[in-house]
């Protein structure tokens, strides 16, 4: 038989082999009516939202669109782990031979082992936490959320301690972007772990190491290196103030060739190709400089709080160990990259230390009456915000510009506490009538021209 003609008798045989098990399932799962009728439903929703002319619906429209369909995709969510739990609990998946039922998931749903093992985490410790199982079920806090939530209570040493804690996790999805919510929920799993961070630290900085490797085939190199959290957060630092001046130099060159309209389309490099090079030319720095390439004045700053930092001293003069806040303990760089304390506070005895006083909202205390932010007032409000204040950008602090919420021509005081860092292009919109308010409780509230608020 021609080979055309078999592949395409193959297709049609497993076609209609598909359309067969999919009928046949459809058949074992919606015997019951009221099932039935409510998953016709949510199809038939799914077909109108589907259907909608997205590029003649208003701005507005489309954004709570986006805001109404990731609530239902959450609650679809919550209903999978739900589905999943009904199977474990009353053991559904041996009817079919199923091991587990992570297993009959795996198959029914044709997943990945890795995406079948991140749901039965999230199952487990949804089973443990009502409340975060709750808002989960009600579209309250977002699925990334609950699979981080699902990894941290896979740790058997933390797993005891998350019920108390499920009010602060609840209002951490709620309020903060992830990445914050992750720093902090990581940051309370290694102070609850007290057997967990310091060794694997040092078992970080005893198995350092890096190496050069060639592909012989096309002479390319990869780096591959692997530091402790003291010496990674430095190197970071010192590599980032290179890409920065890549990135500058290649503003410039598009500036030269396409004038102010220039944008990033017309830079000459990639942000990896600006990477690479900004390594390349820290190797380049370092062999020709035998002091080292680092400018003189160069600092790496390290954020702590006082009752950590004096804590961590305490123990070194052979104190009693009390466990670390986790809601007030900071250990970061400038920019919110989280230390290991033990290592950090044997670094401040060597080094310099900035001290830096925060009020109960962790906003630095004022600092002087200059025009603009400079020196110790500049460092004073990047060191209260690691990131860009606009909502959803994700600027480091030391790239961004610092400016006055209430403009100094308009008597704004130059104060950390009438200071925000802003990247250039967030800075720039807030000339164009955007507000910036910090409340009480430190967090930041973006408005609209109109006063609205955005969310």
């Amino acid at each position: 038989m021609d080979s055309g003609v078999q592949d395409a008798a193959f297709q049609d045989a497993a076609f209609q082999d598909a359309a067969f098990q999919d009928a046949a399932f459809q058949d074992a799962a919606f015997q019951d009516a009221e099932v039935r009728a409510a998953l016709e439903a949510i199809e038939a929703g799914l077909d109108r939202l589907q259907a909608l002319d997205l590029d003649a619906m208003p701005g507005g429209d489309v954004t709570a669109l986006m805001a109404g369909v990731e609530r239902i995709t959450r609650r679809a969510s919550a209903t999978q782990l739900s589905l999943l739990d009904a199977v474990q609990q009353r053991e559904l998946h041996r009817a079919d031979g199923h091991a587990t039922a992570k297993t009959m998931l795996r198959h029914v749903g044709r997943l990945s082992h890795g995406e079948a093992a991140a749901r039965g985490r999230s199952m487990r410790m949804c089973r443990e936490l009502p409340a975060v199982r709750a808002a989960f079920r009600a579209g309250d806090i977002g699925v990334d959320h609950v699979c981080l939530l699902g990894r941290v209570h896979a740790n058997p040493r933390v797993r005891h301690a998350m019920p108390g804690r499920e009010g602060t996790f609840i209002g951490g999805a709620q309020t903060r972007t992830f990445r914050e919510f992750e720093l902090d929920v990581r940051q309370w799993e290694r102070l609850v772990d007290m057997d967990g961070p310091e060794p694997a630290n040092q078992r970080n900085h005893e198995t350092r190491d890096a190496k050069l490797i060639q592909h012989h085939f096309d002479l390319s190199w990869d780096l591959a290196a692997r530091y402790a959290a003291m010496q990674g957060a430095s190197m970071r630092e010192i590599l980032d103030h290179y890409i920065e001046a890549e990135l500058t130099a290649d503003w410039e060159k598009a500036r030269a060739e396409h004038g102010d309209d220039a944008c990033f389309a017309d830079l000459p490099r990639t942000d990896a190709q600006r990477r690479a090079d900004a390594l390349w030319q820290i190797f380049q720095d370092a062999a020709a400089n035998g002091h080292g390439a680092v400018p003189p004045r160069f600092v790496h700053n390290i954020v702590w709080d006082a009752a950590s930092f004096e804590e961590m001293l305490a123990r070194i003069d052979g104190s009693e160990p009390h466990p670390l806040d986790p809601d007030t303990h900071r250990c970061s760089t400038i920019d919110g990259v989280p230390l290991e304390p033990t290592e950090a506070v044997v670094s401040s005895l060597v080094s310099m230390v900035r001290r830096v006083v925060v009020d109960a909202a962790g906003v630095v205390i004022d600092q002087g009456r200059a025009r603009r932010f400079t020196g110790s007032a500049r460092h004073a409000v990047l060191l209260a915000d690691p990131r860009c204040v606009w909502p959803g950008c994700g600027v480091q602090a030391s790239r961004c510009e610092i400016d006055h919420l209430r403009d100094h021509a308009r008597g704004g005081r130059t104060a950390p506490g009438n200071g925000a860092p802003l990247c250039g292009r967030h800075n720039r919109w807030k000339q164009k009538g955007f507000t910036a308010h910090r409340d009480n409780a430190g967090e930041w509230h973006l408005y609209r021209p109109d006063g609205a608020e955005v969310e």
